[in-house]
Protein backbone atom coordinates (compact mmCIF):
# COMPACT_ATOMS: atom_id res chain seq x y z
CA UNK A 1 0.00 0.00 0.00
CA UNK A 2 1.37 3.41 -0.97
CA UNK A 3 0.24 6.80 0.41
CA UNK A 4 0.78 9.98 -1.56
CA UNK A 5 1.28 12.90 0.80
CA UNK A 6 1.78 15.68 -1.75
CA UNK A 7 0.81 16.58 -5.27
CA UNK A 8 2.78 14.31 -7.58
CA UNK A 9 2.41 13.72 -11.28
CA UNK A 10 3.07 10.16 -12.49
CA UNK A 11 3.96 9.61 -16.12
CA UNK A 12 3.78 6.16 -17.63
CA UNK A 13 5.60 5.27 -20.81
CA UNK A 14 5.01 2.24 -23.02
CA UNK A 15 7.40 0.96 -25.65
CA UNK A 16 5.88 -0.53 -28.76
CA UNK A 17 6.75 -4.20 -28.98
CA UNK A 18 6.57 -6.91 -31.60
CA UNK A 19 4.04 -9.65 -30.97
CA UNK A 20 6.77 -12.02 -29.91
CA UNK A 21 8.19 -9.49 -27.47
CA UNK A 22 11.46 -9.04 -29.36
CA UNK A 23 12.39 -5.38 -29.71
CA UNK A 24 16.10 -5.57 -30.45
CA UNK A 25 16.59 -7.73 -33.51
CA UNK A 26 16.20 -6.32 -36.96
CA UNK A 27 15.81 -8.58 -39.95
CA UNK A 28 19.00 -8.90 -41.97
CA UNK A 29 18.88 -6.99 -45.22
CA UNK A 30 20.65 -9.37 -47.57
CA UNK A 31 22.75 -7.34 -50.04
CA UNK A 32 23.84 -10.35 -52.10
CA UNK A 33 22.08 -11.31 -55.31
CA UNK A 34 23.85 -14.69 -55.30
CA UNK A 35 22.62 -15.70 -51.82
CA UNK A 36 18.96 -16.63 -51.41
CA UNK A 37 17.00 -17.80 -48.38
CA UNK A 38 16.46 -21.32 -49.73
CA UNK A 39 20.18 -22.10 -50.03
CA UNK A 40 21.92 -24.30 -47.45
CA UNK A 41 24.49 -21.63 -46.62
CA UNK A 42 22.11 -18.66 -46.27
CA UNK A 43 22.12 -18.58 -42.44
CA UNK A 44 25.91 -18.90 -42.35
CA UNK A 45 26.40 -16.03 -44.80
CA UNK A 46 24.05 -13.94 -42.68
CA UNK A 47 26.07 -14.83 -39.58
CA UNK A 48 29.50 -14.00 -41.01
CA UNK A 49 28.13 -10.80 -42.55
CA UNK A 50 26.44 -9.54 -39.40
CA UNK A 51 29.52 -10.36 -37.34
CA UNK A 52 31.80 -8.69 -39.89
CA UNK A 53 33.90 -11.82 -40.44
CA UNK A 54 33.49 -12.01 -44.22
CA UNK A 55 32.72 -9.34 -46.78
CA UNK A 56 31.31 -9.75 -50.25
CA UNK A 57 33.51 -10.07 -53.33
CA UNK A 58 31.49 -7.17 -54.77
CA UNK A 59 28.84 -4.80 -53.47
CA UNK A 60 26.01 -7.20 -54.33
CA UNK A 61 27.88 -10.52 -54.56
CA UNK A 62 29.15 -12.87 -51.85
CA UNK A 63 30.72 -15.36 -54.24
CA UNK A 64 29.60 -18.52 -52.42
CA UNK A 65 31.10 -20.86 -55.01
CA UNK A 66 34.43 -19.03 -55.24
CA UNK A 67 37.30 -20.77 -53.48
CA UNK A 68 38.62 -19.45 -50.18
CA UNK A 69 42.21 -18.29 -50.48
CA UNK A 70 44.88 -18.49 -47.80
CA UNK A 71 44.91 -14.69 -47.65
CA UNK A 72 41.14 -14.60 -47.12
CA UNK A 73 41.19 -17.11 -44.29
CA UNK A 74 44.01 -15.55 -42.27
CA UNK A 75 42.25 -12.19 -42.62
CA UNK A 76 39.05 -13.69 -41.19
CA UNK A 77 40.86 -15.30 -38.26
CA UNK A 78 42.76 -12.07 -37.64
CA UNK A 79 39.45 -10.20 -37.45
CA UNK A 80 38.03 -12.80 -35.07
CA UNK A 81 40.99 -12.18 -32.78
CA UNK A 82 40.53 -8.41 -32.82
CA UNK A 83 43.28 -7.69 -35.37
CA UNK A 84 46.28 -7.84 -33.01
CA UNK A 85 49.60 -6.50 -34.22
CA UNK A 86 52.42 -8.83 -35.17
CA UNK A 87 56.04 -8.55 -36.18
CA UNK A 88 57.29 -8.23 -39.72
CA UNK A 89 57.00 -11.22 -42.04
CA UNK A 90 59.59 -12.49 -44.50
CA UNK A 91 57.29 -13.49 -47.37
CA UNK A 92 58.32 -12.05 -50.72
CA UNK A 93 54.86 -12.71 -52.20
CA UNK A 94 52.99 -10.67 -49.56
CA UNK A 95 53.15 -6.97 -50.37
CA UNK A 96 52.69 -4.62 -47.43
CA UNK A 97 49.80 -2.83 -49.13
CA UNK A 98 47.70 -5.98 -49.49
CA UNK A 99 44.61 -6.32 -47.30
CA UNK A 100 45.95 -9.55 -45.82
CA UNK A 101 49.51 -8.41 -45.04
CA UNK A 102 49.05 -7.88 -41.29
CA UNK A 103 46.96 -11.03 -40.98
CA UNK A 104 49.61 -13.13 -42.73
CA UNK A 105 52.29 -11.87 -40.35
CA UNK A 106 50.08 -12.64 -37.33
CA UNK A 107 49.04 -16.11 -38.54
CA UNK A 108 52.59 -17.16 -39.35
CA UNK A 109 54.00 -15.72 -36.13
CA UNK A 110 51.51 -17.77 -34.10
CA UNK A 111 51.83 -20.99 -36.12
CA UNK A 112 48.21 -20.87 -37.27
CA UNK A 113 48.89 -20.76 -41.02
CA UNK A 114 52.52 -21.03 -42.03
CA UNK A 115 54.26 -20.30 -45.29
CA UNK A 116 55.38 -22.93 -47.76
CA UNK A 117 58.88 -21.66 -47.07
CA UNK A 118 60.46 -18.75 -45.28
CA UNK A 119 59.78 -16.50 -48.25
CA UNK A 120 56.64 -17.99 -49.86
CA UNK A 121 53.19 -17.77 -48.29
CA UNK A 122 51.03 -18.12 -51.45
CA UNK A 123 48.21 -15.84 -50.22
CA UNK A 124 46.17 -16.23 -53.42
CA UNK A 125 46.30 -20.03 -53.37
CA UNK A 126 43.00 -21.80 -52.77
CA UNK A 127 42.70 -23.60 -49.46
CA UNK A 128 41.61 -27.21 -49.40
CA UNK A 129 39.00 -28.38 -46.92
CA UNK A 130 41.63 -30.17 -44.86
CA UNK A 131 43.87 -27.08 -44.84
CA UNK A 132 40.99 -25.00 -43.52
CA UNK A 133 40.29 -27.60 -40.83
CA UNK A 134 43.95 -27.47 -39.80
CA UNK A 135 43.91 -23.65 -39.63
CA UNK A 136 40.79 -23.64 -37.43
CA UNK A 137 42.24 -26.41 -35.26
CA UNK A 138 45.45 -24.47 -34.70
CA UNK A 139 43.50 -21.28 -34.03
CA UNK A 140 41.44 -23.12 -31.41
CA UNK A 141 44.64 -24.34 -29.78
CA UNK A 142 46.09 -20.83 -29.93
CA UNK A 143 43.06 -19.58 -28.00
CA UNK A 144 43.39 -22.36 -25.44
CA UNK A 145 40.13 -24.04 -26.43
CA UNK A 146 39.34 -27.66 -25.63
CA UNK A 147 39.97 -29.62 -28.83
CA UNK A 148 39.34 -33.05 -27.35
CA UNK A 149 36.10 -33.40 -29.32
CA UNK A 150 37.93 -35.32 -32.03
CA UNK A 151 39.43 -37.97 -29.79
CA UNK A 152 36.48 -40.29 -30.32
CA UNK A 153 35.58 -39.18 -33.85
CA UNK A 154 35.93 -41.95 -36.42
CA UNK A 155 36.59 -40.38 -39.80
CA UNK A 156 37.24 -43.84 -41.25
CA UNK A 157 33.51 -44.06 -41.84
CA UNK A 158 33.97 -41.66 -44.76
CA UNK A 159 34.67 -43.34 -48.08
CA UNK A 160 37.64 -41.09 -48.86
CA UNK A 161 39.16 -41.03 -45.35
CA UNK A 162 42.40 -42.52 -46.62
CA UNK A 163 43.00 -39.49 -48.83
CA UNK A 164 43.37 -37.23 -45.78
CA UNK A 165 46.96 -36.01 -45.46
CA UNK A 166 48.75 -37.32 -42.39
CA UNK A 167 49.32 -33.84 -40.95
CA UNK A 168 45.58 -33.10 -41.14
CA UNK A 169 44.18 -36.25 -39.49
CA UNK A 170 43.92 -34.84 -35.95
CA UNK A 171 42.43 -31.58 -37.22
CA UNK A 172 39.78 -33.33 -39.29
CA UNK A 173 38.92 -35.67 -36.43
CA UNK A 174 38.40 -32.61 -34.24
CA UNK A 175 36.44 -30.71 -36.90
CA UNK A 176 34.13 -33.68 -37.50
CA UNK A 177 33.73 -34.45 -33.81
CA UNK A 178 32.94 -30.80 -33.01
CA UNK A 179 30.46 -30.52 -35.87
CA UNK A 180 32.49 -27.85 -37.63
CA UNK A 181 32.87 -29.81 -40.84
CA UNK A 182 30.51 -32.38 -42.29
CA UNK A 183 30.42 -34.75 -45.22
CA UNK A 184 30.04 -33.67 -48.82
CA UNK A 185 27.60 -34.86 -51.44
CA UNK A 186 25.41 -37.51 -49.84
CA UNK A 187 27.45 -37.19 -46.65
CA UNK A 188 29.65 -40.22 -47.28
CA UNK A 189 32.79 -38.29 -48.24
CA UNK A 190 34.95 -35.57 -46.69
CA UNK A 191 36.63 -34.38 -49.90
CA UNK A 192 39.70 -33.29 -47.91
CA UNK A 193 41.67 -32.25 -51.01
CA UNK A 194 38.78 -30.32 -52.52
CA UNK A 195 38.84 -26.54 -52.50
CA UNK A 196 36.93 -24.93 -49.64
CA UNK A 197 34.36 -22.58 -51.13
CA UNK A 198 33.39 -19.33 -49.47
CA UNK A 199 29.99 -20.86 -48.67
CA UNK A 200 31.67 -23.80 -46.93
CA UNK A 201 34.00 -21.43 -45.12
CA UNK A 202 31.02 -19.40 -43.86
CA UNK A 203 29.37 -22.53 -42.48
CA UNK A 204 32.57 -23.73 -40.78
CA UNK A 205 33.16 -20.31 -39.25
CA UNK A 206 29.63 -20.07 -37.89
CA UNK A 207 29.92 -23.54 -36.32
CA UNK A 208 33.32 -22.65 -34.86
CA UNK A 209 32.22 -19.34 -33.38
CA UNK A 210 29.03 -20.70 -31.88
CA UNK A 211 31.06 -23.33 -30.04
CA UNK A 212 34.23 -21.49 -29.10
CA UNK A 213 33.71 -17.73 -29.18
Amino acid sequence: KYTVTSSVTFTAQWQESDEDGDNGDEEWENPYADVTANQWFYAAVQYVSENKLMNGVAENAFGPDIHTTRGMLVTILHRMEGEPQAGEHSFADVAEDKYYADAVAWAAENDIVNGYSGTVFAPEKAMSREEMAVALYRYAQYKGCDVSAGEDANILSYADAFTVSEYAVSALQWACGAGIISGTGDGSTLTPQGEATRAQAAVMLQQFCEQYQ
